[in-house]
């Protein structure tokens, strides 16, 4: 398909420069751009999703300590495993 697209002066010197180098016509580079684009705002808008973690107890549970890593980090760190291990696959 054939379109006229208006592109700044210098922009349009640098896309020359870059398919000279890359020994591709400025349409492929054009296109590749575009594509590539593209395909970020998919990822953006469709990207990984993250747990929405709401607490619906009573508190803390008998001997934990929020300013003592100790009586804490063991069971966080289950819970994580556990979680984790649910997981048929992490995108990143």
């Amino acid at each position: 398909m054939r379109t006229t697209v208006r592109l700044d002066e210098d922009l349009m010197r640098q896309v020359k420069e870059y398919a000279a180098r890359k020994n591709q016509t400025i349409t492929s580079v054009l296109e590749d751009g575009l594509r590539q684009l593209l395909e970020r705002d998919r990822r953006d808008v469709d990207g990984p999703r993250a747990d929405l973690i709401v607490f619906t107890g009573d508190g803390l549970h008998v001997g934990i300590d929020l300013d003592d890593r100790s009586t804490w980090a063991e069971l966080a760190e289950a819970e994580d495993a556990e979680h984790f291990q649910g997981v048929d696959r992490v995108d990143a």
